[in-house]
């Protein structure tokens, strides 16, 4: 784990750290205690000129083993609404999650949304799958197939390599078009929030 993280968002560490191994046992997840952001306001936009490092406390679901991660982040984003959600605003892909990682999110994501039993906590969840499997389009560009310097380990490269057509753009794309449009669960997280749902930050405990 180099550090410090250079990520576009506090989102952004806390999926890396969703499916990052632990280094203590090898397994995971990391589970977020507690995020130290920068105090430079924003809405979306970079911050101006070179941020400060936050930091990120969090501990191994599996061993218990804790750690503080550096990060330094691009963007900064505000507390409620489907802002709150974002992971990466523009179109640059990630340097920290890879595009395997970004569909195995998804996957997860998905299977836990059909298993909430609140709708509200189903919105925001199945909002937050179609950002991840957003991330991971962002790797092909007008490709059919991601570039192989979009997977970050060997061992995901040669899962790409046995099974390509597991990552063809079309298929994610026809998984894509299932979902609703983004805009509109965002507007429906945000007027989740604005009802009394559920906060932000405590799907990261």
């Amino acid at each position: 784990m180099d550090e410090p993280l250079r990520a576009h968002t506090l989102n952004e560490v806390r999926y890396y750290l969703m499916v990052s191994p632990c280094p203590a046992c090898g397994k995971g997840p990391w589970v977020t205690d507690a995020t130290r952001p920068t105090s430079r306001p924003s809405t979306g936009k970079p911050a101006e000129g070179t941020p400060a490092p936050s930091h990120v406390d969090a501990h191994c679901k599996q061993c218990g083993h804790r750690q503080t991660f550096s990060v330094l982040c691009e963007y900064a984003l505000p507390e409620t609404g489907a802002q709150a959600e974002t992971i990466n605003p523009d179109d640059r892909p990630s340097r920290i999650v890879d595009v395997g990682q970004w569909l195995s999110l998804f996957y997860m994501l998905i299977e836990s949304a059909s298993s909430q039993k609140d709708p509200v906590e189903t919105r925001r969840v199945g909002y937050r799958a179609a950002l991840c499997l957003a991330e991971a389009l962002k790797f092909y560009g007008e490709n059919q197939l991601p570039p192989q310097s979009a997977f970050f380990s060997a061992e995901r490269l040669e899962t790409f390599r046995k099974s390509p057509e597991s990552f063809a753009r079309q298929r994610l794309r026809d998984m894509q078009a299932k979902l609703p449009h983004l805009d509109v669960m965002a507007r429906n997280v945000s007027r989740d929030d604005r009802r009394g749902g559920r906060k932000w930050w405590r799907f990261w405990r």
